[in-house]
């Protein structure tokens, strides 16, 4: 049974919805056009998760492996950030849900699509829009001996945040809280799914890093590559906000 809690930010509704109960694949889902619209490139839906054209709403489903539930500080502020970024007068839908863990050390971009692909629900309804955040009990295996990914975004709708890794460098001496962390990760990718930094929201005034595609020059910008990195600098235990190059473009391709 789910617990609904229906709060209005700024006039839009946030509804979150709890569930523990985990999710069965349908074998039939393939053939259905929605979900084929969710299995493209990152990037591609800037414009429907920013503008109101397609989409008057959105159903945000983050899954989390057993033992990494999000911060209730995370999905707070992940829909606050929201909120302020895209046009969707009909509010953001939030539903939480644990899935069941794998105990595994590593997972590839083939095994979280395979996860997903197992037990997301939200996909493209009629005017709502749906995004899926996926939160593992393990580590990313593209990870160095000197740098690893927080989180990832691997499809137009789909992040997965590396919970294991997350909570390791969280919570102690001279780190910054989870709930700090695990929001910055989280709107890090989310700014991806948006289009930023020039992977489907056209840059009003560029702003690439060269040495790191995908990302903004601006050192104090979410977008900045190193924070999705261990590289990351939150010794304030503030989250780093978009710079104002990111949110020109974001505004230009739709949002607010």
């Amino acid at each position: 049974m789910r617990n609904k809690l229906l709060l209005f930010l700024n006039g839009l509704a946030i509804i979150f919805l709890v569930s523990s109960c985990d999710l069965g694949p349908d074998e039939n889902l393939e053939d259905q056009p929605d979900i084929r619209a969710a299995k493209r490139a990152p990037g591609v839906s800037a414009n429907d998760l920013l503008s109101a054209n397609d989409f008057n709403s959105v159903q945000l489903e983050i899954q989390y492996m057993e033992g990494f539930r999000p911060t209730e500080e995370m999905v707070d502020k992940l829909g606050n950030f929201l909120i302020g970024l895209v046009n969707k007068p009909l509010g953001i839908e939030v539903i939480v849900q644990e899935i069941g863990g794998l105990d595994q050390e590593k997972y590839s971009v083939q095994e979280i699509r395979q996860i997903e692909d197992e037990n997301r629900t939200a996909y493209n309804v009629g005017e709502k829009l749906g995004v899926y955040v996926l939160i593992l009990d393990g580590y990313f295996d593209e990870d160095t001996g000197t740098e690893y990914s927080l989180g990832v975004t691997h499809r137009n709708t789909s992040v997965a945040l590396m919970g294991k890794r997350i909570f390791e460098n969280s919570g102690g001496f001279g780190k910054p809280s989870r709930g700090k962390l695990e929001s910055t990760v989280m709107q890090h990718e989310i700014g991806h799914l948006l289009g930023l930094v020039d992977l489907g929201t056209p840059m009003v005034i560029d702003h690439l890093d060269e040495d790191y595609p995908g990302h903004c020059d601006n050192e104090d910008c979410l977008m900045y590559w190193a924070v999705q990195t261990r590289i990351i600098n939150l010794r304030e235990d503030v989250i780093p906000g978009l710079g104002e190059n990111c949110l020109n473009d974001l505004r230009a391709n739709g949002g607010k």
